[in-house]
């Protein structure tokens, strides 16, 4: 019975830690809006610099994968994959060639001949005569602009009633 009693006249001492009033959390100085900002610009363009550094360190290790890699090829894998190359890029200069043989055979500027779409000479071909179609177009629009008199509808210096302007014509 004692050991009850010590135990309830003793002192808890999480219970004083609790009743005290309650603590404010540390106010932060006040910093001026132009200093937070240039704080976190400097912090950005670290970040920045630090993925640019880390895109260079992957390149490299890149390109010395691909050297390890092509160590381990043999002399035959390496002239296969040099030969694919090369078709491919034959590939796209034939391609090109076509294109601009279109281009010239059906009226379109050389400047414009990227711009057809195809892959064999009938698909070019028909891609070709929509867009000679689509810059006729548009020449007609700019002559037929050209044609307009501007003058068209305006008094003449002569008078304004059609009488004055026959007497100007005398006047000569």
């Amino acid at each position: 019975m004692s050991e009850s009693s010590t135990e309830a006249t003793a002192p808890d001492p999480m219970s004083n830690a609790l009743a005290g009033p309650p603590l404010d959390p540390p106010k932060e100085p006040e910093v001026p809006e132009e200093h937070v900002q240039d704080e976190e610009k400097a912090r950005l363009v670290a970040e920045s610099r630090k993925w640019e550094k880390r895109a260079k360190e992957n390149a490299a290790a890149a390109k010395q994968l691909a050297e390890i890699e092509d160590a381990k090829k043999s002399e035959i894998e390496r002239a296969t994959t040099k030969q694919q190359r090369a078709e491919a890029e034959r590939d796209e200069a034939v391609a090109k060639l076509l294109r601009y043989e279109v281009a010239a055979a059906t009226g379109i500027p050389s400047t414009a001949a990227h711009r057809l779409q195809g892959s064999s000479r009938e698909e070019l071909e028909a891609d070709a005569r929509e867009l000679a179609k689509l810059l006729a177009d548009k020449k007609e629009a700019e002559r037929k602009e050209t044609l307009v008199d501007p003058s068209a509808g305006r008094g003449t210096s002569a008078g304004s009633s059609t009488a004055d302007q026959f007497a100007s014509m005398f006047n000569k």
